[in-house]
């Protein structure tokens, strides 16, 4: 499956889908895209943007995704190559770039 995920900031913050074969999870839904025929183009609402297409024989789609700007550094990159993923199996990477934690100091006795 090819994931183009849309960055959009916010403060909230969206866990990256996960894919399963032809089964895309996001924000607690399921999605079964397995019906969808070679070249079919389906137009779809949210959390999709634009359209969802089967060419050869591989589901294109674009998502919304929300990060919080609380915890995410302030560039982000603008190349689409960045945020566009082919996920068979398992959990699309969160592009985001984010900054660094602080941790607390250690204890010295």
């Amino acid at each position: 499956m090819k994931i183009i995920l849309s960055p959009h900031s916010v403060f909230e913050q969206d866990t990256p889908p996960q894919v399963r074969g032809e089964l895309i999870t996001y924000r607690g839904e399921t999605y079964d895209l397995s019906q969808l025929p070679e070249g079919a183009i389906v137009e779809a609402d949210s959390p999709f943007i634009g359209q969802i297409t089967r060419i050869n024989g591989e589901i294109h789609l674009k998502l919304e995704y929300r990060y919080n700007t609380n915890l995410a550094e302030d560039n982000q990159s603008t190349n689409w190559s960045d945020y566009t993923f082919n996920v068979t199996n398992g959990q699309c990477p969160d592009p985001i770039v984010y900054k660094p934690v602080a941790q607390e100091p250690e204890n010295v006795d």
